[in-house]
Order: structure tokens, then sequence, then C-alpha cells
């Protein structure tokens, strides 16, 4: 450890209580000193915290982890206004280091998670020795003891604290995430300093002189989102180099068998690429005979334009009257239009034409047209494209509207 205290022994001088509030804790009062002398990096695992995060763990069928004393970790909330995994870790050091009395090269600083609250997250601060130690024991999890009682909730935004007491050591959470085990004689001390916020009290009894809100020996199960959380990240992520061979044995597989596929998608093609080229000419050949000047194409529409059949006007009656007086009330039409399908119905006498006209506003000038030359005008829907613009006008003899 270079002969200097532990990042603990440091960094819990200054215990983080909420935003507020700071308490002034000498480290070897709150039970570091046996840490730092201590060469022991892992929680004892018959310590009830352990215990309920091993059980809690099991049920969930994770991994089993490695669990650090929670005189170790330091947990800390803070709000990082960023988006992604990767740019909150990032700048999480900046955030908090003037809060951390350690220098940044000697700690390691882990994003836990996202907070309930705009942007704050919660972080992880450990020595970088004991982290070394823990990634070196094996390839599990490392997860803090004092995520073994998960954050009371505040209804009004106002501290509040969970606290379990198992002998000698006091496990706290606070609302706003963060968390910390002392020792049971500091606790009055650091509870008086925060304002003597609401305590929700479980396992052993409290001091006499801490009121507690309310008590259960039991504590709850740990907060589902604590237990995902692995502090191994950055130079203590988890090597995947193991698999990079197993990786590349599948990559090759699956090239082998997506260049036999390419193989045959490009058979099929150049075959109904041929297939389609003799229907075309066949098509073709078939549509000069009624149709010449058609090309036949993938688009039918002209095709089916031309082969729509139209009803012939009856002689001597209302059809060429209407026609005339139709065609005198679109001369003032601005743009070229053209009649492309007409069909004349009697009882009463009535025109169904097909207009095509550069655009839009085309079609609603000759709309205007008509109903100003005395005609009852039922538009359909227009339709636009590049060559321009299509609606179906069903014209009738009427007063004008």
């Amino acid at each position: 450890m270079k002969n200097r205290p532990s990042h603990n022994d440091e960094t819990l001088q200054k215990v983080h209580i909420n935003e507020q509030q700071t308490a002034e804790i000498h480290p070897d009062r709150v039970g570091s000193k046996g840490v730092s002398q201590n060469p022991r990096f892992s929680a004892d695992p018959r310590s009830d915290f352990a215990v309920s995060l091993c059980d809690a763990l099991a049920e969930s069928s994770q991994v089993s982890p490695l669990i650090l004393p929670g005189e170790q970790v330091s947990l800390m909330a803070t709000v990082l206004p960023l988006r992604g995994t990767r740019a909150k870790r990032a700048a999480l050091p900046f955030a908090l280091e003037d809060r951390i009395s350690a220098p940044l090269e000697d700690i390691h600083i882990a994003l836990c998670r996202t907070l309930d609250k705009p942007d704050q997250v919660l972080a992880a601060v450990v020595d970088r020795n004991i982290m070394q130690a823990a990634v070196n024991a094996g390839d599990r999890p490392v997860l803090p003891e004092t995520f073994a009682l998960p954050a009371p909730v505040s209804v009004d935004d106002s501290p509040v604290w969970a606290v379990w007491l198992s002998g000698a050591r006091a496990l706290v959470r606070v609302s706003d995430g963060i968390g910390f085990i002392i020792d049971v004689t500091m606790l009055p001390l650091i509870w008086q300093q925060a304002g003597k916020p609401p305590i929700k009290s479980y396992g052993d009894r409290l001091p006499d002189n801490i009121v507690a809100g309310s008590y259960a020996p039991q504590p709850p199960k740990p907060d589902p989102k604590d237990l995902g959380v692995d502090l191994r990240q950055g130079a203590f992520a988890p090597k995947a180099t193991d698999w990079t061979r197993h990786l590349k044995r599948v990559a090759s597989i699956a090239a082998l068998g997506l260049i036999g596929h390419l193989g045959i998608v490009i058979a099929d093609t150049v075959a109904l690429t041929r297939i389609a080229d003799r229907e075309r000419a066949a098509a073709q050949a078939a549509i000069d005979t009624m149709l010449p000047g058609i090309i036949v194409t993938s688009d039918v529409q002209p095709i089916l334009r031309r082969l729509a059949p139209v009803d012939t006007p009856p002689k001597g009656g209302a059809f060429l009257p209407m026609l005339e007086d139709l065609s005198a009330a679109l001369l003032d039409v601005d743009s070229q239009i053209t009649f492309r399908r007409m069909i004349f119905a009697d009882n009463p006498a009535r025109l169904t034409i097909l207009v095509e006209v550069p655009g839009l506003d085309d079609l609603q000038q000759a709309e205007g047209l008509l109903r100003a030359s005395g005609f009852r005008v039922t538009s359909g829907a227009a339709t636009a494209s590049a060559g321009g613009a299509e609606a179906e006008f069903v014209v009738t003899k009427g007063a004008p509207e």
C-alpha cells in the first residue's frame, strides 16, 4: 500500500451524509483502522450483510460474487447530465474529484447505476490495490457489502435513513442512494450531524440516544438494481480473450454458410431474370397487335387506361351540348388540360371525366371554372406525381353553386 493509509482511511475522514451536510469523522473511530491493517480484502462470509447478499443472488440465479467490506467502499451520488454509459463513466472522476481526498490515480471509481432523480447516478470509490486484489481472486462480479440493504424511499425528498445493526457494525443506506458501514459507537454522532433524519431500523436495537421511526427485526431484501452492479469496470473489466478462439471459429462457419447462400441467391436471380426477359418479349409482341406504340414495363397503368371501356354517347342526346359547354368552361384554365377518360350517363345527364393537369392548383382552378359555368361538380381524390396531377370529376347540369 506504499506505506500510506488505505483509500478507506483517507476518504472516510469525510463521510458524505447527504447533499447538504458532511460529517468530519476520524478513521480510527469508525472502525476502518482494522481494515487497513488487515490484508483481507473480502467481506467476512459469515456476516449478516454478506449472507443476505449471497442469498439474494442465489435466488436470482446469478453468479456468486466477491463481496468487499462496506468500510472499504464509498458510495456517492452525483448528477451527470450526459447520455450514454461510456460518457458517464468518463466524466465520473471529474464530477467526484473535489469530494475525494485521495489522488485519482490511486483509486478506482465505478459507475453503479442510475438513480430515480433525473441525471443522478450512484458511484462506488475503491482503493485500486484492493480492487486489483479482488480481481485477482477470481473471475467473479465484485459487489460492496453495503448493497445488502436497499435505499429507503423518501416521500417528500427529505433524507431518510435505513439502518441495519448487526453486532458492532451499522449498515446505513440513505434515500438518495448512498450508503456506508461504520462502528455502531459512531452512529449517534453521524446521525446528529446529518440533522437527525427519520430512521427505519432493522436487526439489532439502535442505541438509546437514537430515535427510530419504525423497527423490524428482518431487513428487506436487496434491491435487484444493486445486485446487477459489478465494480469491475475500466482497467478491471473482465477480459474476453478466452472467447476469441471460439468467436473466430463461429465467424468462419457463418461466413462459409453466407457464401453458400449468396451463391444460391445469385443463381436464382440469373435464372429469374432470363425467364422475365422471355415473358416480357412475349407480352410486347402480343400488345403490339392491339395497342401499337405501347411499351410493356412494370407499370401497367398506361395499358389499363388504353384498354378501359368508354361508353358510346347516345346520338342526338345531351352529350354533345354538355361536352361543348364543359369544354368552353375550361378554356380559361391557365395550363394544358387533358381528358384521360370520359363516361357519359343519362337520366340525369352526367359526364364523368378523368382530368390530367400539371399541378394540384390547376385541378382546383378547373373545378372552380366548371362551377362558375353552371355545372355541379363532384370531385374524387386527387393524385399528384412527377408527371402531373389527376382527379375524377362527375359533372352534371345545374344552377351555379
